[in-house]
């Protein structure tokens, strides 16, 4: 097995390009100049394959290449050789002050949790800056949210994909009950 880490190409139809890092693993049989590979990024335009997965690559105007091939979500595994296991999520980030953009002690915690952590683009301004993660299959977007949220982070965190759960909607005051209206009666005449 090869131990190289080689640049990919991932793409839609030609659509949604990028080059995330992936491990060679040997060449692909039965796809010429093809080569298996194990990403080692958590892409940004794609969010399978990702980070762990393994994927055939194969020549393409000079690129090792992948090429969802306008296979919807649900399919998406048929073109993953092998499942690494995770899923994408993306949450955004707000440093609590300017001296520390924050992203040195989530990338930690995201690790001390067991989540691939990489940075799309700093905090600039008023802009979030932008992390790509990357979740063992078993581990919901709240309890990322929840352990990153334990972790008492120098920045602000915001989920991005997937959307947040909608708060529960109050349920309405249950409205009270008028009192019963007390029987009218007439007043007894006094015997005579």
């Amino acid at each position: 097995m090869a131990d190289k880490t080689i640049k990919v190409c991932l793409t839609n139809r030609g659509e949604d390009s990028e080059t995330p890092w992936a491990q060679d693993l040997g060449a692909a049989p039965g796809v010429k100049g093809g080569r298996r590979v194990r990403l080692v990024n958590v892409p940004f335009l794609h969010a399978k394959p990702t980070w762990g997965d393994v994927i055939v690559v194969a020549p393409r105007d000079g690129q090792l290449t992948w090429d969802r091939d306008g296979v919807g979500w649900k399919q998406i595994g048929t073109r993953i050789e092998e499942d690494g296991g995770r899923w994408a999520m993306i949450i955004d980030y707000s440093p609590h002050e300017a001296k520390d953009d924050g992203f040195a002690a989530l990338a930690k915690a995201c690790e001390q949790s067991d989540v691939v952590c990489e940075g799309a683009w700093s905090p600039q301004g008023a802009m979030a800056g932008r992390a790509y993660l990357a979740v063992k299959l078993d581990v919901t977007a709240d309890a990322v949210m929840a352990s990153l949220g334990a972790a008492e982070l120098p920045c602000e965190l915001t989920q991005i994909h997937p959307a947040p759960a909608p708060p529960p909607k109050k349920k309405p005051a249950p409205k009270k009950k008028k009192p019963a209206a007390k029987a009218k009666t007439k007043p007894k005449r006094a015997s005579r």
